[in-house]
């Protein structure tokens, strides 16, 4: 005989509560059907439909976006089938929610649980395990071993053809914004104080691994996802903004002896190396209209919206520096021209298409 549950709303068999939680699930009325299976499991937490409850409840949260309460589920459906694959599955399922909310020690830690059954998973949840470790290496300023992990995951999508042209699913864009993240780290470990001998080769690998990062950033949006294209955008503009930063800290070089030559090196470098700001300026609010648009709220839009107002800060305050100069544009330009020329590599800055943050397929 099936288990009958009393409560002070009436008496009803599991079976038939299971069957009304299906039935809101089948209408996508996904709070309701998470609210469903949670009660299902509260009120039978020994029984054997507990495991189904679990479960159903983790997915109708996670689709209901109530990600702390499907996190919640998962996990304890992990714990109750543990060893089985539906337990991985619902590991695998709440390591992209903590991924997804930006908790990357936490996800790289059920990461290694499921590593040592990599083999067990489809190719998108190795996508996801992988990334999501990778992440959590990334976090500590790991990208050497971090890189291992997205390669490993970029050899799973090479294997089974999953990146075509256009959308790409959300699992592969966990792991391109990784590959960003990690271009990210390489690139900023390059710097200008001390001016190092070569500086224009060095300025060259900088600006290289800028752009390298900003195609991952890129590749992240075509997933089309608002969270993901705002946690991209707002990197995208970063790399800019800090290149910018770094060098306008570059010392006066020995050869400018004169206050005239010293007045000259600034307006240049400023001149050249405004167009960093211009990108970033772009780039923050591209994602700010992004996320006005799709009703985006997550702590990334806050950062791009205080990344945008220092960026107009900093392009005030280089519009101020190069007025009070007593040089014109043409002067710092054959300056610069001259500078150029004794590094024997141009001093120019990255020249690539900066993305635009997506949250849909074009028409």
């Amino acid at each position: 005989m099936p288990r009958t549950v009393v409560t002070p709303e009436g008496a009803s068999s599991v079976p038939e509560l299971l069957e009304e939680a299906a039935v809101f699930a089948k209408q996508e009325r996904w709070k309701e059907a998470g609210h469903a299976y949670a009660r299902i499991y509260r009120l039978d937490p020994e029984g054997e439909s507990a495991s189904a409850a679990l479960s159903g409840a983790g997915d109708a949260y996670d689709r209901a976006n109530e990600l702390e309460a499907a996190l919640k589920h998962y996990e304890l459906h992990a714990s109750l089938e543990a060893g089985t694959a539906r337990g991985r599955g619902s590991l695998v399922r709440a390591t992209r929610i903590l991924v997804f909310l930006g908790r990357f020690r936490q996800g790289g830690l059920i990461a290694d649980r499921l590593l040592i059954k990599l083999d067990e998973l489809t190719p998108f949840e190795r996508i996801a395990v992988l990334s999501a470790k990778a992440l959590a290496l990334l976090e500590r300023g790991d990208d050497t071993h971090a890189s291992n992990f997205i390669e490993k995951g970029r050899d799973v999508v090479e294997s089974n053809r999953l990146d075509a042209a256009g959308r790409v699913p959300r699992d592969l864009a966990q792991l391109y914004y990784a590959l960003g993240e990690s271009r990210r780290l390489r690139a900023e470990r390059i710097v200008f104080v001390p001016m190092p001998p070569s500086f224009g080769y060095v300025l060259e690998a900088r600006c290289q691994l800028l752009l390298d990062a900003q195609s991952a950033y890129s590749d992240s949006m075509r997933a089309y996802d608002a969270h993901w294209s705002a946690m991209a955008g707002f990197r995208v503009a970063e790399l800019y903004q800090r290149l910018h930063q770094d060098l306008l800290a570059v010392k006066t070089p020995p050869s400018a002896d004169t206050e005239r030559k010293r007045q000259l090196f600034e307006g240049a470098v400023r001149l050249r190396y405004s167009v960093l700001l211009n990108k970033a300026r772009g780039m923050a609010e591209h994602t700010l209209a992004m996320a006005q648009r799709t009703g985006e709220h997550s702590d990334w839009v806050e950062r791009t919206r205080k990344a945008l107002n220092g960026i107009e800060k900093s392009i005030a305050e280089e519009q101020a520096a190069l007025a009070r100069l007593p040089y014109k544009r043409e002067d710092f330009e054959a300056y610069f021209a001259e500078m150029e020329a004794a590094a024997k590599v141009p001093l120019k800055m990255p020249a690539g298409k900066t993305p635009v943050p997506r949250t849909a397929p074009p028409p």
